[in-house]
């Protein structure tokens, strides 16, 4: 038989973690063609002789699962090719031919594993909480199908239109079925882009993705002060939130992932100097009198490498991911507690410091573009884009106007 199939690294696309497509590769009468198997493996974990991902990889969770998977798309194609071979049509068809028929009957990568892949990916580059986002998204979409590994194709508008039924039925929000709904057109997305998916069935050209405005979170400096003035134990929980609302208040909003990963090494000249996580753009603050107070006591006797707050207690990026959102749901039970003892009715969360700022900034009679361009309760991303392009001493007269 002149036809033979196998599967290969293609290592002459390289992705930025150094990993390579696995194809599927057709040889027919001396032609060859390539499907992508949507997965993309670095070239020391995989075995060129036995086709197989190497137990080493680190890039999947269950490679023995996905070597079973990889060999069944291998054993398929071989069937199509010996029933047309039986049939004495093999040598009437191109090669091109050839991939469309393998590719109409091949068993589809499912929006499942197809997720599970990307997240693979994400843990394996420490960027732990996008993964946790597309995991979130999966465990969306499994509980409403009941536990089915769905197809591509099954994700339609129909569906869709289903999830958002159900989602709003239990009296949740739109802007929550707003984040599921991006995270399933995201991996849509990357799925056509790997020949995975098909455009033709794409069902975000129909269903558009609806968010409402939030209700506002600012607080008035009055319950700030009020907040701050609190006599609570030194050391305990309450202490700690306190310390952090008032802290990120005082440094422009500051948010707690930013807070949590803040070490004493970004301190220096009556500044703070630090990269935003979100946006790894670098930031530059001018430490207020009320900040410094709260520095001085989380800063005493630690080095240089150290944390600034107590936070981050482990070592590995998904542990101190883990430690960073652990803080962070202690930090707003805290927050609530604070409220009702302030008796602020405001839901109290770590957002309300930053947009506190934002409200009292506009107050103040600061520059719309300034504020709303800067923090911007509508689109923070873009806003805070625009802030950091600001002059550094426009902005700490700014923030010596808000926090005094």
């Amino acid at each position: 038989m002149a036809t033979n199939v196998k599967i290969v690294l293609d290592t002459r696309h390289m992705k930025e973690d150094g990993s390579y497509p696995l194809y599927l590769r057709i040889i027919h009468n001396r032609k060859p063609t390539n499907i992508h198997l949507g997965y993309w493996i670095k070239e020391e974990d995989w075995d060129d002789t036995s086709q197989q991902i190497k137990r080493s990889c680190k890039l999947v969770s269950n490679v023995n699962k996905l070597n079973n998977e990889l060999a069944k798309r291998k054993t398929d194609a071989f069937d199509i090719i010996n029933d047309l071979s039986d049939k004495k049509l093999l040598d009437t068809i191109s090669v091109n031919e050839l991939k469309d028929k393998i590719l109409n009957v091949e068993i589809k990568v499912s929006f499942q594993s197809f997720g599970q892949k990307i997240i693979d990916e994400l843990i394996s580059t420490n960027r732990i909480g996008t993964a946790d986002f597309y995991r979130d998204t999966l465990n969306f979409v499994k509980n409403h199908s009941r536990g089915r590994d769905l197809s591509f194709n099954e994700i339609e508008y129909k569906f869709l239109k289903s999830l958002e039924t159900s989602h709003l039925r239990k009296g949740q929000s739109w802007n929550g079925l707003a984040v599921y709904m991006r995270g399933i057109r995201a991996i849509f997305n990357r799925a056509i882009k790997e020949n995975v998916a098909t455009q033709d069935n794409y069902p975000f050209k129909t269903y558009k993705i609806r968010n409402e405005k939030t209700q506002k979170r600012a607080i008035g400096k009055e319950w700030i002060d009020k907040i701050w003035e609190l006599v609570l134990p030194e050391q305990s929980r309450l202490w700690h939130a306190r310390n952090y609302f008032i802290f990120s208040f005082n440094v422009r909003g500051m948010n707690f992932y930013d807070m949590a990963k803040l070490r004493i090494q970004h301190i220096a000249n009556g500044r703070i100097e630090y990269q935003r996580s979100k946006t790894h753009k670098p930031l530059s603050v001018k430490i207020t009198e009320r900040a410094a107070e709260i520095l001085d006591y989380y800063t005493f006797r630690k080095s240089v490498g150290d944390y600034v707050f107590p936070i981050i207690k482990r070592k590995s990026q998904v542990e101190m991911h883990r430690d960073i959102e652990n803080g962070r749901s202690t930090y707003n039970d805290c927050l609530h507690e604070i409220a009702e003892m302030c008796g602020i009715t405001t839901n109290l969360t770590s957002y309300v410091s930053r947009h506190s700022w934002a409200s009292r900034a506009k107050k103040k009679g600061a520059d719309i573009y300034e504020i709303s361009e800067s923090l911007g309760h509508s689109d923070i991303g873009v806003t805070q884009v625009y802030l950091e392009s600001l002059d550094y001493t426009d902005l700490d007269n700014l923030n010596e106007m808000i926090t005094n």
